[in-house]
């Protein structure tokens, strides 16, 4: 006889499965009534096995159609800019450079999260497994986890050419949908994959394609209180900035980008309400500002950390679809005036994108 453990259940007999289905009569209800103790006793109905005697059926990544269509436009931008020609330091041919170097990164995460290098792949044929229904709507909508980001953009460029066509292909990816998709991926992947959303928000502003952005809704004002601080932070090192700009451009850009700030630090500060505190009298400056000199390399400097704030703070946003799809829009425009700063354009603003 089998050795029965104490705190085990007793393994039914051939008997008892038979005594079982005379006094019931049917053979599903036998088995719901005996499938419990069986499997605790190591053994499985005939059904089971041959249902568990393949490989294990793969659960899919959260998120996962969403980041293999990102990784799949990636390729498909870096193809459009290269084909729009142009010197190298131009627009298109850097955001051909970024794109390529996003495809990457996202083919590295996604295998080092568990996605089997034949579904990676495979999104990049027109049968692949990531992106097969219809297209997306443009950037109102921007990509689902069931559409292809950009898959309007054919449509797109029919109508305009050029750098017009490429910026229409870039913001293809934003959008309500798209930020509602983000929300989904898991945390550790998400600044990764908002970064990203923000250059192509950048991207398509620099290109002279702005997006709209919905207004956010918020369930914690704290976590607006708690953005705010690197916000004013630099609010206060943009007011030296002017002070020493007296002339020409440079203080024009650093008046510009003033206002721009102090306009978020305002929405910022009606997002927290009672939870922002006072800001405080001064900050300090990682070295003295007396030269415009000074002040325009203070300014590259105070855009480079807003951006790593504002990267670290996409992975604070718990997922929170209003909160997310905010610190998203402020990371685009950092880029972009951190760009006309002659900050360079990177895959994936304020993260230092792996190896």
């Amino acid at each position: 006889m089998p050795e029965h453990r104490p705190g085990t259940p007793s393994c039914p007999t051939r008997r008892d499965v038979l005594a079982a289905g005379a006094r019931f009569g049917t053979v599903a209800l036998v088995s719901a009534l005996v499938s419990a103790p069986l499997a605790a006793c190591g053994i499985r109905l005939e059904g089971d096995a041959r249902r568990g005697g393949g490989a294990p059926e793969r659960r899919p990544l959260r998120g996962e159609p969403f980041l293999l269509a990102l990784r799949r436009h990636s390729l498909d931008l870096a193809a459009e800019a290269t084909a729009l020609g142009g010197p190298a330091k131009a627009l298109p041919a850097r955001l051909a450079v970024l794109h390529t170097r996003q495809a990457e990164v996202l083919r590295t995460e996604l295998l080092r999260l568990g996605v089997p290098v034949s579904v990676v792949d495979g999104a990049e044929e027109p049968d692949g497994t990531a992106t097969t229904t219809s297209p997306s709507a443009g950037p109102s909508s921007g990509p689902s986890s069931t559409q292809s980001p950009g898959a309007s953009s054919g449509a797109t460029a029919g109508a305009v050419t050029g750098p017009q066509a490429l910026a229409a292909s870039e913001a293809g990816d934003l959008g309500p949908a798209a930020i509602t998709d983000l929300a989904g991926v898991p945390a550790e992947v998400l600044p990764l994959a908002g970064a990203l959303l923000a250059q192509r928000a950048a991207a398509a502003a620099l290109l002279g394609t702005p997006t709209t952005w919905p207004e956010p809704k918020w369930s914690e004002p704290s976590l607006a209180a708690s953005y705010l601080q690197s916000t004013r932070a630099a609010v206060y090192g943009f007011q030296v900035v002017a002070a020493q700009s007296p002339t020409g451009a440079q203080r024009t850009l650093a008046r510009t980008t003033l206002a721009v700030l102090e306009a978020r630090q305002g929405r910022q500060e009606a997002l927290a309400g009672p939870a922002a505190a006072p800001p405080p009298l001064a900050y300090p400056l990682p070295y003295p500002v007396a030269t415009p000199a000074a002040a325009r390399k203070l300014a590259a400097h105070l855009l480079t950390e807003l951006l790593a704030t504002g990267a670290r703070d996409l992975g604070s946003t718990g997922g929170e679809a209003g909160p997310l799809g905010a610190v998203v829009q402020w990371l685009a425009d950092t880029e972009v005036l951190a760009s006309r700063w002659g900050v360079a354009l990177t895959p994936f603003p304020g993260l230092v994108a792996p190896a």
